[in-house]
Formats: C-alpha cells, structure tokens, sequence
C-alpha cells in the first residue's frame, strides 16, 4: 500500500472568497474528521494532491504541520474537481485507525491473456471494484486476477478470487469478476439491438376513421 507525506496548513477562515484566494495560491479548502476527531479545516498544495490521487486510490497520507495533525493518517476520502477544467477544488481527509479495519474499494486487474480468446472468444469485465474489509496498512494496491486459462464459456467468480492475507470481502460470492464468450454471441446481440420492432399490419388510415354513411333513406 502505497503512504505519502503530505504538508497541509491550517485554515482559520471560511468562504468563496478565502477558496478563491487559496487557488490563486496554488492551494485548495480541505477538511479533516474521523471517528472521535473533531473536524479542522486545512489548505493543501492542489498539484501535490492532485499527483496523489493519479497515482492510484487509498493512499494512506502521513499528515505534517500543524500539531492538530501531527501523527495522523488519513485516507482521502473525496476529491472534488471542476467539471471542465478537471482541476482540484476541495477535498476531505478521513483520519483512521492503524488497528482497526476499515472498508474500501479496491481496483481489480485482469492478467495474461486467455486461452478462450486465443480460438476466438472476447474477454468481458464483468466487476472493476471490489469492495473489501482489512487494516489499513493491509490495504492492497489491487486485486490481481489471472485469467489466462480461462476458456470459452469460463467465468472467473468473487469466490475464485485469492485475496491476501487478512483480506475479506462482502460482495456476492457467486458474482461474476470476468468471463469469456463467443463472439458469435456478441454478434447475435448486437443484430437484435439492431432489428427494427415489428408492426401489425392491417392499420391504414381508413381503419382507423370512422366509416361515413353511404345515404340514408330520402325522406
């Protein structure tokens, strides 16, 4: 599990125009809480933060400054980006336990490639995160899976996977990680996506008016 150190500065004021000021710095609002920890907004380097969660999720960071943060280790929990310019805005640091487990979401890596594509089959991902249970520290980079025997036909399940030691995880034993399918399958269902919905026949315009009188009786 990868730990980072990270400097972060107490922030004594709140507000747009204190977000505004701290950006302009090369800094970003951020906030620290955790079971029994009172809340303590800091101010953080955006591009150190921003190097970090591109490097992979669940971090451990080694908080430096102030001495309200002295020793803590801290998930980041949230990170909050512009939507156009994909920027750092705000982010919350979650302070955790070394001796409790804690629950997070872990990437899971498909490896090798597989006998069933080799005659033909395409792999399909079927799960990209896996939730798990651990101690921090025991926190893996990934979930590998080696799927290079599986065949046309074959699945790769949550309960096939080798999780390492002191490693649990909730998710439906039976659901599926990967499999492997004909592509014949995939081509069958795209020609159904494709297929136009069909129409009874028989609904003309002057079905659907009602019929006019040819005349009546002249009285």
């Amino acid at each position: 599990m990868q730990r980072v150190r990270l400097d972060v500065s107490e922030r004594t004021q709140r507000g747009k125009g204190v977000a505004r000021k701290l950006r302009a710095e090369g800094r970003i609002p951020a906030v620290m809480y955790g079971s029994g920890v009172p809340t303590l907004p800091l101010a953080v380097n955006a591009q150190e933060l921003d190097k970090i969660e591109q490097g992979g999720t669940n971090a451990l960071l080694d908080l430096s400054g102030p001495e309200a943060v002295a020793g803590k280790i801290v998930l980041l929990k949230d990170l909050q980006r512009d939507p156009v310019k994909r920027v750092p805005l705000h982010c919350d640091f979650y302070v955790i336990d070394p001796k409790k487990e804690i629950t997070v979401y872990v990437q899971i890596h498909l490896q090798g490639r597989p006998v069933g594509v080799e005659l033909g089959g395409v792999l399909e991902p079927q799960l990209r995160d896996l939730e798990i249970s651990c101690l921090p520290l025991g926190i893996p980079d990934s979930i590998d899976v080696d799927v290079s025997s599986l065949d046309i036909g074959d699945a790769i399940r949550v309960s096939d996977l080798d999780l390492p030691e002191g490693v649990s995880t909730t998710a439906e034993p039976e659901r599926s990680v990967a499999h492997v399918i004909a592509a014949r399958v995939i081509e069958e269902e795209e020609e159904a996506e494709g297929e136009p919905l069909d129409t009874e026949e028989g609904d003309s315009a002057e079905e659907a008016s009602p019929e006019a009188d040819g005349g009546g009786d002249a009285g």
